[in-house]
């Protein structure tokens, strides 16, 4: 596993600014306040997986740009072996991108761990644009939603979703849970910039 995280806010920075996009701009097509997207970019801020998302669409780029530099592959083909892949927190959880080096993939894999067994220390729901496939590596997760029950998932169970329904993963209490997430977005566009 790679273990250096990736500095993300002067990428989103430069990112913001390739696309001669303001700070204000990029901040209300996220959905966060101008001032948080200003410690977000000086790194001040640690960034959510749903601003992930929200950045993502806003600056027409596929999830991968912000951990991956300019010359990554824009192929069809990635192997990403046990030892490999780009690791990450946010307030919500342990991610490892997978295949990381494909730019412009409709759909973003990743690992995620958590040990979150309570809503308030994963900062409540949250949903993003798309859709999430989720498999079970070693339970039990829990899913909670804005529209259903909450759903028990055990090790080995899947569950495919809409994620703009505002969600969240937890985990029984002194245990931790690893999943598999690949999550899609519309298609991203080239940028001429």
């Amino acid at each position: 596993m790679k273990q250096d995280s990736p500095d993300l806010g002067p990428r989103i920075r430069a990112l913001r600014l390739a696309r001669q996009l303001s700070l204000a701009e990029l901040a209300a097509g996220t959905g966060v306040s101008e001032a948080t997207m200003s410690r977000i970019e000086t790194g001040q801020s640690q960034v959510s997986a749903p601003h992930l998302y929200g950045l993502a669409q806003v600056l027409g780029v596929g999830i991968s740009e912000f951990f991956q530099d300019s010359n990554a592959l824009r192929g069809v083909r990635s192997v990403t072996r046990a030892s490999e892949g780009t690791a990450f927190t946010t307030p919500r959880l342990q991610a490892l991108l997978i295949a990381a080096d494909l730019r412009l993939k409709a759909m973003h894999p990743f690992v995620n761990r958590t040990t979150a067994h309570d809503l308030a220390q994963v900062g409540g729901l949250s949903g993003h644009a798309g859709e999430e496939f989720l498999h079970v590596l070693q339970g039990p997760v829990l899913l909670i939603s804005e529209t259903y029950h909450p759903l028990r998932l055990e090790t080995g169970d899947s569950l495919y979703f809409d994620a703009s329904d505002p969600h969240a993963y937890l985990t029984d209490p002194g245990t931790e849970a690893v999943f598999l997430v690949v999550s899609s977005l519309p298609p991203a566009q080239e940028n001429p910039t």
